[in-house]
């Protein structure tokens, strides 16, 4: 299975956004996974993300997986230079090691997510943050845009938001 990341829909040229949410942890049956796009708004924000370009799909309104929930913001204006992805799944971490398209897992320091890269390298910057919960896994990736020079280290910026939008995700093991 390949996982991309895009985000900001358009829709007669304008930015869509998804409606805002005020549960930063939906309940769930146990078959479902937790949905990111319930991160407050006001969280999301605050993690430097423009909230007006919030998106539940990548392209249209089929999900990436049934798998997988997803959720996609882009850094704001006027200097967006990458988007980023937050997935959730019943999937282990382990799984995401070991059978997904990622690689060059690290512990962070201070931090109970693991750095990881993508295994395939494509032009643009690229960076990913993960965290093994009880249900399953939850991981953000930054993926810079070809076309913008990064304005910061991608590892350094999803860093800085997966520990500012930490507290907003469902408890680790």
């Amino acid at each position: 299975m390949l996982l991309v990341s895009g985000c900001g829909g358009t829709s007669d040229g304008a930015q869509t956004a998804a409606p805002s949410t005020t549960s930063a942890i939906a309940a769930s049956a146990s078959t479902e996974t937790w949905d990111p796009c319930t991160i407050p708004d006001e969280a999301i924000e605050a993690a430097g993300l423009a909230v007006e370009t919030k998106k539940a799909t990548l392209i249209g309104e089929r999900p990436i997986s049934p798998d997988w929930s997803t959720c996609f913001w882009l850094n704001p204006l006027p200097d967006t230079w990458y988007t980023l992805g937050i997935f959730s799944s019943a999937f282990s971490l382990d799984y995401l090691r070991e059978g997904g398209p990622f690689e060059q897992f690290t512990p962070v320091d201070g931090f109970d997510g693991l750095r990881f890269q993508r295994k395939i390298k494509y032009d643009e910057v690229s960076c990913g943050i993960a965290f093994g919960r009880d249900r399953g896994v939850i991981y953000f990736m930054l993926d810079g845009f070809a076309s913008a020079e990064p304005l910061e280290d991608p590892c350094v910026e999803v860093e800085r938001v997966a520990r500012s939008l930490r507290p907003f995700l469902p408890s680790s093991r």
